[in-house]
């Protein structure tokens, strides 16, 4: 095979698989009947476009009985695009536009056991009626204008109801400005939700309707919703915390415990260790050998024994014993020539 088909045939098998999944998933069967909601926030978002294309949808790919219902009279009369359809067409009276969500309960009420799905449009609907048109739905489809601020709009508001109902984001790009930004940031939605190209059918060049694979992919991911399957997992990049490092070795968290091993205390504390000096000094109390002499002036010390030959110069005092009456005193510095062997 030539490397060159190789791509092409990849991403045609891919096609493939994911339009067999998605047609698979808009067949699953329902326990109950259900109630959607296509409703917008904005005025010319394809509110209406959108909900009598996902009627059509859903009456071709489901053995279903299904009904749509107009509750906005603001444009033409959108169930002409269901002629040649399985799909039954009602409208409230124009007494009643905008829809009230009491009547158009009584409309219901009044032949829902022939249904197993009603679609309704309910339009351009202010923030003040999308709480009880979602109390009176089971999914609710809210189409906004493809552009950043309608999606964070949108997305709020799905915020908001959708803790007791389904919630399906539809982004229109009727501006035809959409890329592929725009659908990366609808794909990662926190919500189920789908990107639709422009409005096809409202120009005059062509009689083609919407995206076939993007009805597809809204027609799945309402039945998913309806169903109470749960969203598959959205790969938002934000919660993308793959703690890369805490699947490693995680060195960063044993490094500064060994930083505190190397805290010997002990090791670079040598106060142990200058404590011999002082007792290596200790040689001076190594007894100095007696035969050594020892000059009177440089030792003190009493038990010294001096050489008897040595006279102490001591200072002049006055004699014990008195002279005698015939002879003179002793002078202490005369010398005595009776006792030889004395030395000054």
């Amino acid at each position: 095979m030539p490397q060159g088909l190789a791509w092409p045939q990849a991403l045609t098998a891919r096609g493939a698989a994911e339009l067999r999944d998605l047609r698979e998933r808009a067949a699953v069967p329902l326990a109950l009947r259900r109630r959607v909601g296509v409703a917008s926030l904005a005025v010319g978002a394809g509110c209406t476009t959108i909900a009598v294309e996902l009627a059509r949808f859903l009456a071709a790919v489901r053995r279903d009985r299904v009904r749509f219902v107009s509750a906005q009279g603001a444009s033409a009369r959108p169930e002409r695009g269901l002629d040649g359809t399985r799909v039954e067409s009602l409208e409230l009276s124009p007494t009643q536009w905008p829809a009230d969500v009491d009547a158009w309960w009584r409309l219901h009420r009044a032949s829902s056991d022939a249904y197993d799905l009603t679609v309704t449009d309910w339009g351009a609907t202010p923030l003040a009626r999308i709480r009880d048109l979602a109390e009176h739905s089971h999914v609710v489809c809210l189409v906004t204008p493809a552009d950043r601020a309608s999606i964070q709009r949108a997305l709020d508001v799905a915020a908001a109801v959708g803790a007791n109902t389904r919630v399906v984001l539809v982004a229109v790009d009727v501006q035809r400005v959409a890329g592929l930004a725009t659908e990366k940031l609808v794909d990662n939605l926190p919500f189920p939700s789908v990107l639709v190209r422009h409005d096809r059918m409202r120009n005059g060049t062509s009689k083609r309707g919407l995206d076939g694979v993007r009805m597809l992919r809204l027609g799945a991911r309402v039945i998913d919703a309806a169903a109470g399957v749960a969203a598959p997992p959205v790969p938002v990049p934000v919660p993308v915390p793959v703690p890369v490092p805490a699947s490693a070795p995680a060195p960063p968290p044993s490094a500064p415990v060994q930083a505190s091993a190397p805290v010997p205390a002990s090791v670079p504390v040598p106060a142990s260790a200058p404590a011999p000096p002082p007792s290596a000094p200790v040689p001076s109390s190594v007894p100095v050998p007696p035969s050594a002499p020892i000059p009177p002036s440089a030792s003190l010390h009493p038990s010294a024994p001096v050489p008897p030959s040595v006279s102490r110069q001591s200072a002049p005092q006055a004699p014990v014993f008195p002279p005698a009456p015939n002879r003179p005193a002793a002078s202490p510095t005369a010398p005595d020539s009776r006792r030889p062997g004395r030395r000054p």
